[in-house]
């Protein structure tokens, strides 16, 4: 029994480190995504992929030789990966919104270069005067929603 529980001391103290870094690369992806580094991004996604492997196989030896009621350090161990979790659930959420609003951007930049090059149907109305599009030239990293 004290053999497994100094295992599994090693396998959280290896998940804690494991987890750290992946923090550390959450960050990081999270600043190429507002630097629009996109090889930043790639190298930091190969990163985030081999720790998250890494990460798994540990949880998976862990629940091998999880005793039924581990010792109070075990379970201090246990609380401090878990707010290292909830940290990089949090990281995640706000990279999945800096990805929501870049495709805004790129959507918005889009439909203006669209409306540039092809040209419109209807330029005047029915007086005669020039149809006034005011969205045209508006281009704004920031999207107001209701």
């Amino acid at each position: 029994m004290r053999k497994e529980i100094l295992e599994l001391e090693q396998i959280l103290e290896q998940e804690i480190t494991a987890c750290s870094e992946l923090e550390k690369y959450i960050t990081e992806k999270k600043n190429c995504l507002v630097k629009g580094d996109l090889e930043g991004l790639i190298k930091t996604d190969i990163e985030l992929e081999k720790y998250n492997e890494a990460i798994i196989k540990l949880e998976e030896k862990r629940k091998e030789i999880y005793p039924d009621n581990p010792p109070l350090h075990i379970k201090t161990l246990k609380e401090k990966l878990k707010k290292k979790l909830t940290k990089i659930e949090n990281q995640n959420t706000i990279n999945a919104e800096l990805l929501k609003h870049a495709l805004k951007v790129i959507e918005g930049s889009i439909l203006s270069i669209t409306k540039v090059l092809v040209p419109e149907s209807s330029s005047y109305n029915s007086k005669g005067k020039i149809n006034k599009d005011e969205n045209i030239g508006i281009i704004s990293s920031i999207v107001h929603e209701a």
